[in-house]
């Protein structure tokens, strides 16, 4: 047998054993995939943007319960004026990851140093709650900061990565009147582009949260597809994506870009040659430097 079946089986009995212990002992499955993918989450969890400050550049930072047992961090810049708010969702498959994480807090240094307030939330774990469950409470969140910030409640952006980047955009495009922008990053904007990927955990995720596989059940996949709600009064978007991304594929970034076009959205799409999955805190180089600038001119637009 060639090397090229031998590794495809060894993947396809990877995924079926995943999908197994899914179903019997999740925390034992969540360690597994931790295990197979440890490179790469350390070297985005622990990283740290490029652009990134050694300092804390807040004034002040507070935190409400912005529902029941669902918590909100809002910092607030020591520069004048504030140039408007960007409620930011982490990244993590919908399963894991949580508002403090290093690498979203150099997000949040870096954004605030640039005039802005950040809001950081913690929302539910996808395989608790569902997806409408997830959305429901960006809303809330959404709606906490216009009554708490209501001066600068015309102009609240919507920022995520990854899982929080196809949580933004499906929130943001459902509640186009609620935000002002949105910005992804290498998000899956379309469902079943996850089943393309290599990455088990971008597949267990995905089946985690839907609680479906895609053969079964596509309609459901295309129901929680950002893709699917584009219109033509959609928000301004900008989309980033690293075309060397062994998780979410970056064609789905690509896909989204084409929809958006084609209806006459505003929308901007920004791809890293040599970037994959959170690539940001990786790479230090004038391309990655590029996409962060523009990032923020995107929000000051």
């Amino acid at each position: 047998m060639s090397t090229s079946k031998e590794k495809l089986l060894l993947k396809y009995f990877l995924l079926i054993f995943t999908l197994f212990l899914a179903f019997t002992d999740f925390g034992l499955t969540l360690l597994i995939i931790a295990v197979i993918n440890i490179p790469l989450i350390r070297k985005t969890i622990f990283g740290r943007l490029v652009l990134d400050t050694d300092k804390k550049p807040w004034l002040k930072v507070e935190t409400y319960e912005y529902m029941t047992r669902r918590f909100i961090d809002i910092f607030y810049p020591k520069t004048k004026p504030v140039k408007g708010v960007v409620l930011f969702a982490h990244g993590g498959g919908w399963i894991s990851g949580y508002r403090r994480q290093p690498n979203n807090m150099s997000w949040y240094r870096f954004l605030v140093s640039r005039g802005f307030v950040v809001a950081a939330i913690g929302y539910g774990r996808g395989y608790i709650n569902d997806i409408e469950k997830l959305v429901e409470e960006l809303i809330a969140a959404i709606q906490f900061l216009k009554k708490t910030i209501p001066d600068l409640a015309e102009k609240i952006s919507l920022m995520g990565l990854s899982a929080g980047g196809h949580l933004a955009l499906l929130t943001g495009l459902r509640c186009t009147e609620s935000v002002e922008k949105i910005i992804a990053y290498y998000a899956p904007c379309d469902l079943m582009d996850i089943w393309q990927s290599d990455s088990l955990f971008a597949r267990f995720s995905a089946m985690a949260t839907i609680k479906r596989l895609p053969s079964k059940s596509e309609q459901v996949y295309e129901r929680y597809s950002p893709v699917n709600y584009v219109s033509h009064n959609c928000n301004k978007i900008l989309l980033v994506h690293g075309m060397k991304d062994s998780v979410v594929p970056y064609m789905s970034s690509v896909k989204m870009f084409k929809t958006l076009r084609q209806y006459g959205c505003k929308a901007q799409l920004l791809l890293h040659p040599n970037g994959n999955h959170g690539f940001e805190f990786v790479l230090k180089d004038q391309k990655t430097a590029e996409i962060l600038e523009k990032t923020v001119r995107f929000l000051e637009e």
